[in-house]
């Protein structure tokens, strides 16, 4: 586990700021030792940055949904959750001491985490065969940082989390798919620990110290940040830091992150298989959009002329969840008469 140079508690109203923030100091980040950062979202859905929108949020999804700029899985995020961020300059960065660090600092609570599969970190539960995943985490290489970031389930809704995620069916997809985990709390162990308890456990176990406090509402404010706004630990003026973030920077990353065409659209080039019960076609899509539609089996004549209706109604239409019911019933009486 790398030396912490600091840690903070980063304060904000959406996970956008969150996202951006992390590139920024990805960017920034020009010190020997590593930073520690804690955060907690309102429920949200974070996809990982080479994975199909379609694919991993349940069409019944009720909240937002953003891509992160790390590889990894689809997770949930609440009020129930502690999201942690290490950025690690390269030349120090080792994944496997830095999981078996977090997973060793939950241990002196009291519970057996260990690192697994994927990057997750595991509990055994009652039965003693059984892995509970209370960590997904993923990583974001850049020029001289490292970006290795992770959940923490701690009383978050399970049931929200379970109907939040897994998206629809698809036939041929290149993206990278969520492994399907058995998610469990810490307070299925630990029952009075809070979000907050567990930050501060870490930050002095992995740090050395409590964390200090970023509002992102208050990053931009010229009368807390110094000229030029750079950011300074309000509590601590006088330090030198070897980082800065750019306001300029920060709202291109804001703009780009929360953009239809980097959440929604640069999920990679699928398919999905409709069929309105004789005919079956595959509908491919391509940034968000129907590019073409062709009979699942080739010489098949009803899905041929399924297929060109399709074609001539859907192209260059945007996709959604509902567009396989939709070509599968509204088609429906028309082939049906062929």
């Amino acid at each position: 586990m790398p030396i912490v140079a600091q840690s903070y508690k980063v304060v904000s109203d959406s996970p956008l700021d969150i996202i951006s923030f992390e590139e920024c100091l990805v960017n920034s980040w020009a010190g020997e030792e590593a930073l520690l950062l804690f955060y907690v979202n309102a429920p949200t859905v974070i996809i990982g940055r080479n994975q199909n929108y379609w694919r991993e949020v349940s069409p019944s999804c009720k909240v937002p949904v953003f891509r992160r700029v790390s590889g990894g899985g689809a997770v949930y995020h609440d009020e129930g959750n502690l999201n942690w961020a290490l950025i690690v300059p390269r030349a120090i960065h080792s994944q496997d001491d830095e999981l078996a660090a977090v997973a060793s600092a939950i241990g002196t609570l009291g519970v057996y985490a260990r690192p697994g599969a994927r990057g997750g970190i595991f509990v055994s539960l009652g039965d003693g065969e059984t892995q509970g995943k209370i960590s997904g985490t993923a990583r974001r290489f850049g020029t001289r940082n490292v970006l290795h970031h992770g959940t923490l389930l701690v009383s978050a809704d399970i049931a929200a989390l379970k109907a939040s995620l897994g998206g629809i069916k698809v036939f041929e997809d290149s993206s990278i798919a969520s492994v399907p985990g058995h998610p469990v709390n810490l307070s299925r162990f630990l029952s009075s620990l809070s979000v907050e308890e567990l930050m501060l456990h870490l930050s002095r176990t992995l740090a050395g110290s409590a964390p200090a406090t970023i509002e992102l509402a208050d990053f931009w404010n010229k009368e807390k940040t110094i000229a030029g706004r750079v950011f300074k630990n309000p509590e601590d003026l006088e330090r030198e830091f070897d980082f800065c973030v750019e306001c300029e920077e920060f709202e291109a990353h804001r703009r780009q992150f929360g953009s239809k065409e980097w959440i929604i659209d640069r999920s990679p080039p699928f398919s999905v298989v409709v069929s309105n019960g004789r005919a079956k076609a595959v509908v491919r899509v391509q940034e968000g959009k129907i590019v073409q539609v062709v009979p699942l089996e080739a010489g098949d004549s009803v899905s041929a002329r399924y297929a060109d209706e399709l074609n001539a109604h859907f192209e260059g239409m945007a996709f959604d969840f509902r567009m396989p019911e939709i070509m599968g019933k509204e088609y429906q009486r028309g082939i049906e008469a062929i």
